[in-house]
């Protein structure tokens, strides 16, 4: 059986502008395109359509400690604490009769408005007990931790105004109202989560170090069967420079500490109800001489909802030298079993297209170098440079469960209407963010050419689905980062550079306007040269749109000047510093700046057509220290 998952984001499909279109009529009025459908100026939606909002935020917290044992060998105190979250949003929309949301859909004018407010109450109790005895010293902490959120929303909407400076201050007076066609909504959402947890930590003469916790927490979101999760971890630490044998290298050697860890943790976050059979209102029916409310299912039920676990264990050693030289290498395993994502419920039995299940397992495996180093110290420049690097693969070990059975799934699909491609496909065993489609030939009489599955040249319109194949991968294996500080006098300079590396990019912006033919408004500028020999193959996802990602970018500057103040009873010191961000990229890839594009989950490496391009930016700062 074969399964097909639904992207879970969302597609931007704006149009592209044809710079050749009118900004104003002959009346000095702005120009409304009648062609093609839903056509819009740009420069008159900034102008007249009026989308605002306020937001209020409301952050507390309280606390209270107690002492109440304190001596040489022991230590135990308890504490309470409570946090409040609210968040106010009021938004207002209204677009007037001369736009062009009014002139395609035949009304005057459009206004909403929509209320929501999320606030989450968080308390937490703990219990902290510490013992020193001789050459050994324990820290134990147990607590109890209730977490309620809660989210509403209230939103009204009505059209066609006999006025537009009225907005959306007298909502009731669209015609919308009258005719039964103006919408009105309310909504809430409500989840609880609890959990208890305990942790240890032992230490013996700086030699031995090791932890043990293990959280118990349960979330109404779940199934009535599987609303609890244990969630244990450990670890343990070596330091051998401690050791009697490393005293003759103690000039050298600072630190060298293999440890090794493993632990586990639940998620939670998504949407409540799903666990739950919920309906909502749909049409009205005739029944007994009156028209009655008609409810239908909301979502597909699934009362076997349970905790998604991320399992990970770490091995790596830390490292001193000279007291100049510091780092880390580490060896990562980490799994995300039961995972949580919507599949393709087949209909009958089930009453919409999707519904999220706990089906499969992903393992991400790698390597990570962590070193920094100090360069130049104790000299008048002195420099602190680290390098970052990560090296890992994610595999989908486990594709199917009891209840869903699959040999593969199929991710993202294209966007447009009637489409029935998507972007990849995951087999079990296999890795994810594999890109799926045909392989580009070149190009004969105009015609994009694929490869056959004997590999044959033919028009990719005359391709047959099973000549699709792996074409790439939009996952880096490689990430790598390097820090530099610099400092002379009052001087402090920051350099961040960042990259990423082994990967591939779907470049919708070429997909979607790159080939003669390919869109009604807009097209690039390589449809009539570079490849202003390609007349079909638009429309099809093959290699010929994918581009190698790899980048390396200048992501931050900062220069700053510490200022000493004379002496005075207020001002204790003063910084300021002059950040610039995005300075620039290094890349083969002609989209856009790689580094904005998603390469993280299931469903990496595409790109979009309507990202705005990545501006660098030059800010001015200044920081207090008041005594």
């Amino acid at each position: 059986m074969n399964e097909t998952w639904g992207n879970d984001g969302m597609f931007d499909t704006a149009l592209s502008m044809n710079p050749t279109m009118l900004l104003y009529d002959d009346n000095g009025n702005y120009y409304q395109p009648s062609s093609p459908t839903g056509a819009r100026n740009p420069v008159a939606e900034l102008k007249d359509i009026d989308n605002n909002g306020q937001r209020m935020y409301v952050l507390g917290t309280a606390e209270a400690k107690l002492n109440i044992l304190t001596s040489e060998k022991h230590m135990l105190n308890t504490s309470i604490s409570y946090s409040l979250h609210y968040n106010d949003l009021k938004q207002q929309y209204f677009t007037p009769s001369t736009s062009g949301e009014s002139y395609w859909n035949g009304y005057k004018g459009r206004a909403e408005v929509t209320y929501q407010k999320w606030y989450t109450q968080h308390l937490e109790w703990l219990a902290n007990y510490a013992l020193t005895l001789d050459d050994h010293s324990i820290k134990a902490v147990a607590g109890y931790t209730y977490e309620n959120s809660r989210w509403e929303r209230l939103q009204a909407s009505n059209n066609d105004f006999a006025y537009d400076n009225i907005k959306w201050h007298d909502l009731g007076s669209g015609s919308f109202l009258n005719a039964g066609k103006a919408s009105m909504g309310t909504g809430q959402s409500v989840a609880k989560l609890i959990g208890t947890f305990g942790r240890i930590n032992y230490n013996w003469k700086n030699l031995l170090m090791a932890s043990a916790s293990i959280r118990y927490e349960g979330s109404t979101k779940f199934g009535k069967d599987h609303k609890w999760g244990a969630f244990p971890s450990a670890s343990i630490a070596w330091e051998v420079a401690n050791m009697g044998f490393m005293k003759g290298a103690s000039d050298i050697v600072k630190s060298l500490k293999p440890r090794i860890s493993y632990g586990v943790t639940g998620r939670s976050d998504f949407d409540s109800y799903l666990s739950l059979a919920t309906y909502s209102t749909k049409g009205s029916y005739f029944m007994d001489g009156e028209w009655v409310k008609g409810y239908v299912p909301s979502v597909n039920v699934n009362p076997e909802l349970g905790w998604e676990k991320s399992i990970g264990t770490n091995v790596g050693i830390d490292f001193v030298l000279w007291n100049r030289l510091r780092g880390s290498v580490d060896w990562f395993d980490r799994q995300s079993k039961d995972l949580l994502y919507n599949y393709t419920a087949p209909q009958p039995p089930f009453v919409y297209s999707n519904i999220l299940v706990n089906v499969g397992t992903t393992q991400n495996r790698g390597v990570e170098v962590s070193v920094e180093g100090d360069i130049f110290k104790g000299t008048k420049v002195e420099w602190t440079s680290g390098i970052n690097y990560s090296y890992g693969t994610t595999k989908l070990k486990v594709l199917s469960n009891t209840m869903y059975q699959a040999s593969y799934v199929e991710l993202y699909q294209k966007p447009g209407v009637g489409t029935s491609e998507y972007f990849f496909r995951v087999q079990e065993g296999g890795k994810v963010g594999q890109f799926y489609g045909y392989e580009y030939a070149g190009v004969e009489d105009g015609k994009m050419m694929v490869y056959t599955d004997e590999g044959e040249k033919v028009p990719v319109t005359e391709a047959d689905a099973k000549y699709k194949r792996y074409i790439g991968n939009g996952t880096p294996t490689s990430y790598l980062s390097w820090n530099n500080t610099l400092r002379y006098k009052n001087f402090d300079l920051n350099v961040f550079f960042r990259g990423a590396f082994g990967f591939d990019i779907f470049n919708m912006r070429k997909y979607g306007m790159g080939l003669q033919g390919c869109g009604t408004d807009n097209v690039l500028r390589d449809a009539y040269l570079k490849d202003k020999d390609i007349v079909t193959g638009g429309g099809v996802i093959s290699s010929f749109f994918l581009e190698k990602g790899d980048y390396f970018k200048l992501e931050n500057v900062t220069l700053g000047y510490n200022f000493t103040p004379k002496s005075n009873n207020i001002l204790e010191g003063m910084r300021v510093f002059v950040p610039a961000k995005n300075l620039f990229t290094l890349t083969g890839y002609s989209g856009n700046d790689p580094s904005i594009v998603s390469v993280n989950g299931l469903t990496p490496g595409v790109d979009t057509n309507s990202a705005y391009p990545v501006a660098t930016q030059l800010s001015l700062g200044v920081t207090l220290r008041f005594k």
